[in-house]
Formats: C-alpha cells, sequence, structure tokens
C-alpha cells in the first residue's frame, strides 16, 4: 500500500488538524510526508496549526495508530481514497471541504453517471417512506445505473437504502464513524447486502471513532457534496437534513423536496425550503428527470425555430451569450441542465454569469432553481 497513506493517516489523526486542515497542508507541501519532514521554522509560521504539527509530529504513538489503521484497512480489504487520487468521488473536488481521505468498503462506482442523495427525518411518516419508495421503484425504469447515496441512519435514510435493494439499485451508505462497526447495529444486514448488491460505505473516520452528533453534521457535507442533486424527503423545521440541503446548495447542487400537508410537523422544512425557492418542488420521478434533464426527457422537443439571437451589441461575454441562447431555445433551465449542455464552464464561472445577468436584468431567478429570459 501506498506509504502516503500512513502519513495522511497520521496526520488526520493529530489533535487539532483533522481531515479539512490536513488536505490544506498537503496542498501546501505536497504530499503528507512532506508536513512531516519541513523544517520546524516553517511549520512554526503557520497560524493555529504549526504549533500543534510540532509538538505531535514526533510522537511515536502518532505512527503506531496509523500502522494499526493501514492492517485494518488491508485486512477488511478497504480502499483508502487520497483527495485527488484514483476512486476520489469527483463531485467532491470541487467542495472547499473536502477530506484529506476517505475509507471505500464496497466496490461502489463513485464516479457514476448520475447520483442521487436521498435525505430526512429519522423520525418519518410512512408517506415520507412511501414517497421514496415510489419515486426510486420509478427511476430504475428510466436510470437504472443511477447511484441513491444517504446516511445508513433511521428513517428516511434506511427507507432510500432499501428502496433501492428492492430495485436492484446501486444505493451507498455515508456513515459518520469508523468502519469497524455499524450504528445503528439493526442496519448491520442491510449494509452487507449493500455492499453485496455492488455497493457500499463510505466514511473519512478512522476505526475507534463513536457516532458522535458532530461528525453527524461533518458526514453531510459528503453527502451534498458527492451527489448531483439531493432531494430532502420529509423534514421538521430543524434538522440535519435542512443542513445538508443548505450545504448542496453553497456546494451549486440542486436541491428538490417532496411538498407535505401544511398542518404536518414533519413536512414543514420541506415545505419551507420550496416556499423560500431553496428547493424544486417534485411528486414524482418524471419531476425529478426533467428538472435534471435526466434520461429521455426532452430529447423529442421541438427546437424553438430562433435558435439563437445576436447580442454582441448588448456587450455579453461569450459564456452569457451561450446561456442566453439556451434559454431562448430550451425555455427555463436549471443550472444543472445549463452545466451539462456547457460542460467546458466550471460551475463556478457559470454561478457567476448568472448572477451578472440577473444584475443585467437579463434573467430571473424563478422558484425551484429555474432561471428564465426576461
Amino acid at each position: 500500500m501506498n506509504e502516503e497513506i500512513k502519513y495522511i493517516i497520521a496526520l488526520t489523526r493529530m489533535r487539532g488538524i483533522g481531515s479539512i486542515r490536513a488536505r490544506l497542508l498537503i496542498d501546501t507541501f505536497g504530499s503528507a510526508k512532506n508536513v512531516f519532514d519541513a523544517d520546524a521554522k516553517l511549520l512554526q509560521k503557520i497560524p493555529h496549526v504549526g504549533q500543534k504539527l510540532l509538538e505531535q509530529r514526533s510522537d511515536p504513538t502518532i505512527f503506531e495508530r496509523a500502522e494499526k489503521e493501514v492492517a485494518f484497512i488491508q485486512k477488511n480489504h478497504i480502499q483508502p481514497l487520497i483527495y485527488g487520487g484514483e476512486g476520489y468521488p469527483k463531485r467532491l473536488l470541487d467542495c472547499p471541504d473536502a477530506p484529506a481521505l476517505l475509507f471505500h468498503l464496497g466496490k461502489t462506482d463513485l464516479g457514476s453517471t448520475h447520483i442521487l442523495s436521498i435525505v430526512g427525518t429519522r423520525n418519518c411518516s410512512q408517506y415520507g417512506r412511501d414517497m421514496v419508495k415510489q419515486l426510486v421503484s420509478e427511476l430504475k425504469a428510466t436510470i437504472p445505473n443511477i447511484l441513491i447515496v444517504s446516511g445508513l441512519a433511521l428513517g428516511i435514510d434506511i427507507s432510500a437504502h432499501r428502496a433501492a435493494l428492492e430495485n436492484d439499485i446501486t444505493t451507498l451508505g455515508v456513515v459518520a464513524h469508523g468502519l469497524d462497526r455499524i450504528y445503528p447495529a439493526a442496519h448491520r444486514n442491510v449494509a452487507s447486502e449493500m455492499i453485496g448488491q455492488g455497493g457500499g460505505l463510505l466514511t473519512e473516520y478512522c476505526t475507534g471513532t463513536e457516532p458522535e452528533r458532530g461528525n453527524f453534521l461533518a458526514r453531510n457535507r459528503i453527502i451534498a457534496g458527492m451527489a448531483d442533486a439531493i432531494l430532502v424527503a420529509e423534514s421538521r423545521d430543524k434538522g440535519g437534513s435542512l443542513t445538508t440541503a443548505s450545504i448542496a446548495l453553497d456546494y451549486g447542487r440542486d436541491v428538490f423536496a417532496f411538498p407535505g400537508r401544511a398542518t404536518d410537523e414533519k413536512s414543514q422544512g420541506c415545505n419551507r425550503l420550496i416556499r423560500t425557492n431553496r428547493a424544486g418542488l417534485i411528486t414524482c420521478a418524471d419531476d425529478l428527470l426533467e428538472a435534471m434533464n435526466w434520461g429521455n426527457h426532452g430529447k423529442n422537443k421541438k427546437k424553438a425555430v430562433q435558435q439563437s439571437i445576436n447580442f454582441e451589441e448588448e456587450n455579453l461575454s461569450p459564456i452569457g451569450r451561450q446561456i442566453m441562447d439556451l434559454l431562448q431555445e430550451r425555455g427555463d433551465l436549471r443550472l444543472s441542465q445549463l452545466t451539462d449542455a456547457l460542460p467546458d464552464v466550471d460551475r463556478a464561472v457559470m454561478l457567476e454569469e448568472l448572477l451578472d445577468l440577473e444584475m443585467d436584468d437579463k434573467i430571473r431567478a424563478c422558484p425551484g432553481g429555474l432561471y428564465q429570459r426576461k
């Protein structure tokens, strides 16, 4: 196994460092090994971190723990995935707080063409379970190779995993602890089925890590960042799934929600996301497929007679002109549809261009994350 893995594990296990700071240090020094070999005077110049590194990098127990971790992942056929390396979820590379190292158990294709994360309350209703089951079943007919991601928790999470298994769809559980345990333990059989069916488990945490509340909150950024879209199936007005939705929006991901009854407390969060235009309303797979431009939706639509308009006189940038042409040709579009149509345009650049067009009063942002020409 790559020796760098041992150094990354040692770095992430240091007090006051963690996975995110470790990645930034690796980016700066070129490798985890270089961080350990760096000149002491240079390390001392790093605010809040340098002194911690100097105090701990010579501690032999740091590497003892790292070597035990390497032995564990080798024994259990766990894949260590280094940020930017082979197998690392490519969508996470766009996220500024992506982990330096991930542990993957199973044979999941983490770079699947279509990835949907489904999240929601642990104390879900039968309505929430039924909606998830219906959606996943319908997706099977159009996108059988879709990857369903969730957190292996009670409620909506486990409902999403079970629905995927029932429909022979690959599913991945992102967990908030090490792979030496399954939490909750009652989901161990489901986890085994997921692995056996081509899916698996993913975590940034080493063995011995307890499933503490802060870990679940940190785990949510992986669920949000590695997907194309996030569906909040059911949520109270406050909860971890709303945090996941907020993170997803910050990452530029598409967010959707099932609507619920106005008086239903377990749907208050979803209804608020929809009401404040932070999530697109969907009731079935067709709604999702159309919004994301997945499957065959839109292939047989007739193109507008006017394919493009000359905006030279309006001093638009080349990308801005392409966006306006697309909106003229296809009608209202979501961010994901625009990035699919213009694959050479970076997502951050796309968002900047959309903001400029909106400020110039040429387009408007509509409910559900749609962009529309004025």
